[in-house]
């Protein structure tokens, strides 16, 4: 067998990309008409709900698709889910908390024709409802509020991105203007400082600070930012190309550099002061002075003790940087607030004098005039004006970026060509031409990048953002690859349904809170989850043509905020630091300090939803990992739903599930008084949004006579699957 035959096809595909790098030129493939023949790639297609049988069953045009696929199948739609059923599943849905027994008695005694419609708009009109959506955007963002891998500093004002998502979402701010400012926010709106926080979705990305090679360190952070616009915003895994050419998909190495070119000149800030430009220049002013007041006085503590230094430590200490050395060197007078700083902090850390020495050196006077300023500089020194607020994000220092080289293997250290910014060619010719125009203070690349990408036209922006919405709703996308539309990602069930979604986005003005509305009020949305006729089943086993709504599990966090719920004890504010509920006592031990996870001192804050949960990359909320929180390193699109033993055992055992069937039994007992019946009924509606039946009731004053609490009554509660579970 011959020598080459002994290589894989990978390296030899790697081997060929290299070679053909070498010589100067790009490897560039032409795109073919074959690789533009692929569903995600066509325009929206205008269509019309088709027409079908059973018409009296639909309730909007959505209903129409689903219906058709339906009868197409020889299937027919589930009944509808009872009312209170549907507004546990809409309250979970929308607000991500379950709804209150007034709320829920309120709503099954209004029978008004449009009692659920009225129910979806005050839901969508709660600010808890920002709190639910915003949770599925950090998931895609890869949000956390630590650096990760192996010291996982704390980052401490990420959590203004994470405000900013919840804001804009409660606003019903436009979703292209959603992308557009996540990508050049600094760009389109320079003098609004929310706008450069929108930014920070750009600085999500896990980070090895203390990496040895920073070039190498900013190069990871771009080729993550490049990868997780491909992902959230295209659902096209442009990732896959950053060391080859995709192997599926029409995405060439050349285009992954291409596309993050656009972010070359991005500059990574954590500093970037939140306030107007007139408070910035009110705050400059005086930050101005009082340097200058600070210099006065270390200048003239350093003219009394310059004739002693000149006789016993001569000059600065060894080691000084140039710089401290030229101010050193410069006459006093013209020395600025920042040299004095200088030369003074050195100088008074030089070990040649101590500062015990100084009352023998000094005369009388002179040290006395000498103390008197040192309680002076002690002064000014916290008089310092209270800095302004501060957040993360990407700007720029001017109009031209650096080169962006194309990498070989996609090593930094074997660069290639230099690449100019342009979209993956598969996509060039499906919208408008790309426009780049310089800006005052940057290039306007992200600008022109968030321009091309939310054109109406455009074949994947408005695709992708319905199917996920429509995941959020069903459990599973028409595209059940959410952030993959590419030739190895699933096609999509309802393929017209798809693209009539996607054009009523960009009809509806780009409003997320319009195309909710237009689905939770779908009679798909509406069918019971109950189980599916055997025909059904065998039919479509997995239920891609919604004969039925879906059954779904509620995540870690939704799960512990209805614990917090219906315990009473939920803060529901909005917005600030993220707060650190108790760890489990095993996890206390990790710091002797509490540094990794300083428990908040109000109890209050321990109560606030669990979306303000501190988010640590290297240690995960115990609960919310049991229940498939993902690791924060990566986009995610869908969550996992495992069955494992540790869910069973928390939602039983930790103290969380134990201090909340404690205060619901206490609330119980506020609220609905001695009678035994009255706390069963208060218990059931509290924890399931429902009345017991007969049956439940006989059982619940059994198992209360045995000898068991109320609280182990809530704790039983809390443990069944309806608890855990949307029906």
């Amino acid at each position: 067998m011959s020598r080459a035959r002994g290589y894989s096809l990978a390296i030899l595909l790697g081997l060929a990309t290299f070679a053909s790098a070498d010589d100067g030129r790009l490897p560039d493939r032409p795109i073919t008409a074959e690789d533009r023949d692929h569903w995600a790639f066509h325009p929206v297609k205008k269509v019309a709900p088709p027409t079908v049988v059973q018409a009296e069953w639909t309730r909007n045009p959505i209903d129409a698709f689903i219906l058709t696929a339906l009868e197409s199948n020889g299937l027919k739609p589930a009944p509808e889910a009872g009312r209170a059923t549907l507004f546990r599943r809409l309250s979970f849905d929308l607000t991500g908390l379950p709804p209150s027994p007034d709320a829920v008695d309120a709503f099954l005694r209004d029978r008004s024709p449009d009692a659920y419609e009225k129910l979806v708009d005050r839901l969508l009109a709660s600010p808890q409802y920002g709190i639910r959506q915003a949770q599925h955007w950090l998931d895609l963002a890869r949000y956390a509020d630590t650096d990760g891998f192996e010291f996982d500093q704390a980052r401490p004002d990420a959590w203004r991105f994470r405000d900013w998502v919840v804001n804009a979402l409660n606003a019903d701010m436009p979703y292209d203007r959603f992308v557009r400012l996540q990508l050049a926010g600094d760009e389109l709106a320079p003098d609004d400082p929310s706008a450069f926080i929108a930014t920070g979705f750009n600085r999500c990305y896990p980070d090895m600070v203390d990496l040895n090679d920073q070039k190498l360190r900013r190069q990871n952070a771009l080729n993550d930012i490049t990868e997780t616009t491909g992902l959230v915003f295209l659902g096209l895994t442009i990732g896959c190309a950053r060391c080859h050419d995709h192997k599926f998909d029409p995405i060439r190495q050349a285009d992954f550099y291409r596309l993050q070119a656009f972010f070359a000149g991005s500059r990574f800030r954590d500093d970037f002061p939140l306030a107007s430009p007139a408070r910035r220049k009110t705050h400059e002013a005086a930050l101005s002075a009082w340097r200058a007041r600070v210099a006065r006085v270390q200048s003239a503590i350093l003219r009394i003790e310059q004739p002693v230094r000149d006789q016993i430590a001569p000059g600065l200490p060894m080691g000084a940087l140039d710089d401290a050395v030229a101010a050193f060197n410069r006459p006093e007078a013209k020395r600025t607030p920042a040299e004095v700083a200088t030369v003074y902090g050195l100088l008074h850390h030089d070990g040649r004098i101590r500062e015990a020495q100084w009352p023998k050196l000094l005369e009388a006077e002179s040290f006395a005039r000498r103390a008197a300023l040192l309680a002076e500089l002690d002064r000014a020194v916290r008089s310092a004006p209270r800095p302004l607020p501060v957040a993360r994000g990407i700007d720029e220092a001017g109009t031209e970026a650096p080169p962006t080289r194309f990498l070989r293997r996609g090593e930094l250290r074997t660069p290639g060509p230099t690449v100019a910014p342009a979209v993956p060619a598969v996509l060039a010719s499906t919208v408008l031409p790309l426009r780049i125009e310089h800006l005052a203070d940057s290039s306007g690349r992200r600008r022109a990048l968030a321009a091309w990408l939310t054109q109406p036209q455009h074949p994947l922006i408005a695709r992708v953002m319905v199917n996920r919405l429509w995941q959020s709703h069903f459990g599973r996308g028409l595209v059940a690859t959410s952030s993959d539309f590419g030739r190895i990602g699933d096609e999509p069930s309802h393929p017209e349904l798809l693209d009539w979604l996607a054009a009523e986005l960009v009809a509806r003005g780009w409003s997320l809170k319009a195309m909710h509305r237009l689905i939770v009020t779908s009679a798909a949305y509406r069918q019971s989850s109950r189980p599916r006729t055997s025909a059904a089943r065998e039919a479509d086993p997995d239920n891609r043509l919604l004969a039925g709504q879906n059954r779904r599990r509620l995540d870690g966090e939704t799960i512990r905020d209805a614990m917090l719920a219906a315990s009473g004890r939920i803060n529901l504010a909005l917005g600030g630091p993220g707060v650190f509920p108790p760890l489990p006592p095993e996890l206390t031990k990790l710091s002797s300090k509490g540094a990794i996870w300083p428990v908040s001192p109000r109890g209050a804050d321990r109560c606030r939803r669990s979306l303000y949960v501190f988010v640590r990359r290297n240690l995960r909320y115990p609960f919310f990992e049991a229940f498939d929180r993902p690791d924060t390193n990566a986009s995610c699109p869908q969550r996992p739903v495992t069955t494992i033993a540790p869910q069973a055992l928390s939602l039983l055992n930790s103290p969380l599930s134990a201090e909340a069937a404690h205060a619901l039994a206490a609330r119980i007992k506020g609220e609905a008084g001695p009678d035994v019946d009255s706390r069963i009924e208060s218990a059931y509606l509290l924890t399931l949004a429902r009345r017991p039946d007969a049956e439940e009731k006989a059982l619940a004053r059994r198992f209360l006579a045995s000898g068991s609490s109320l609280a182990d009554l809530c704790l039983a509660l809390m443990n069944l699957n309806e608890f855990v579970y949307i029906d």
